[in-house]
């Protein structure tokens, strides 16, 4: 099968012909259809504690057709034919990310356990956007009840959207997005946001003119050091600051300020199956809408290209490679 390789750091990748996975007995083989290129991927193709090691084929939200099933998959449970989403996990390992073939490849094997099936209602591209829009659930979820709350999103990437398209629905007072890329803000605007600040000047002020409050709950969504400084300075007593950006790197910040206000740091990553079942429902029945992130859709023998410009992201925010 066709597959992109990561071959090293400093390496765009290589697209390849490698042996289609081969199941086990409890494991199903997916035909794919559309797969997400997802931050994580970019971070993991750089030199640093989380660098995936060479020749890992990365993709962990993807959508696809089941092609085979182990024998010992319950009669009924699965058949050839469904399509299906998953969580990216098998055991204790992580699809796409190590030593299990991940989705930018035309086939992947999944755990049954670990699969959720897609209604008609969506389609393959729709269902590679489960997993960014569970992540985005999950964080929201984490951070409390952010009922008539006011809201600060650090970030208009696909998760930031993700915990922005959350919190409205799950009626947040205000919904506020730091970002300075114009491509990224029109993004948003596509979504239905209109409030935006400027990440340069003084958010804080810029803020409170926009909503007349202070946000309560700040989701860090970029990952950069300093941004977390900045969340404690500017949050209110007993406020929540949701950490969710992958930093990889030496950050800083000085507890007294965060003990001072009482504060509260969470992190979240990742998701619950549950996350991505009720995801799909609200998909489904049309509550919930994230289509209008993906940017690009590629082919698998572009997407070399595309994951090197996704370095130093200009116009793209959700990109789609297209396998089927």
């Amino acid at each position: 099968m066709k597959a992109a390789i990561f071959p090293g750091p400093g390496k765009p990748l290589v697209i390849q012909d490698i042996d289609k996975p081969t199941i086990s007995d409890d494991e199903m083989l997916v035909r794919v259809a559309r797969c997400g290129i997802c931050g994580t991927d970019i971070h993991a193709s750089r030199e640093g504690p989380f660098m995936a090691p060479p020749n890992t084929v990365f993709g962990h939200e993807f959508a696809g057709e089941i092609v085979e099933i182990g024998s010992q998959v319950p009669d009924g449970s699965y058949s050839v034919g469904d399509r299906v989403t998953s969580l990216p996990f098998i055991g204790d390992q992580t699809i796409g990310l190590g030593e299990i073939t991940g989705a930018y490849a035309e086939f992947v094997k999944v755990a049954p356990e670990s699969a959720v099936r897609l209604p008609d209602a969506l389609d393959d591209a729709n269902g590679a956007l489960v997993e960014p829009l569970a992540v985005g659930l999950h964080a929201v979820k984490r951070a409390g009840s952010v009922a008539e709350k006011n809201i600060l999103i650090i970030g208009a990437g696909p998760i930031g959207l993700s915990c922005a398209i959350w919190c409205r629905f799950l009626g947040a007072r205000s919904i506020v997005i730091s970002e300075m890329s114009p491509a990224r803000i029109d993004m948003a605007r596509k979504l239905g946001f209109s409030d935006f600040v400027d990440p340069a000047g003084d958010v804080s002020e810029q803020f409170r003119e926009l909503t007349s409050g202070v946000p309560e709950i700040q989701f860090e969504c970029v990952g950069q050091p300093g941004l977390l400084q900045q969340c404690i300075e500017r949050a209110p007593g007993t406020g929540t600051i949701m950490c969710i950006g992958v930093c990889d790197n030496p950050d800083t910040i000085i507890p007294l300020l965060a003990l001072t206000k009482e504060l509260t740091l969470r992190w979240a990553v990742a998701y619950e199956k549950e996350d991505f079942e009720f995801t799909i429902d609200m998909m489904a029945s049309g509550r919930i809408d994230g289509s209008a992130m993906v940017t690009h859709v590629v082919s698998l023998d572009e997407l070399p290209e595309i994951f090197e410009a996704l370095r130093t992201p200009t116009d793209q925010c959700k990109v789609l490679i297209d396998l089927g």
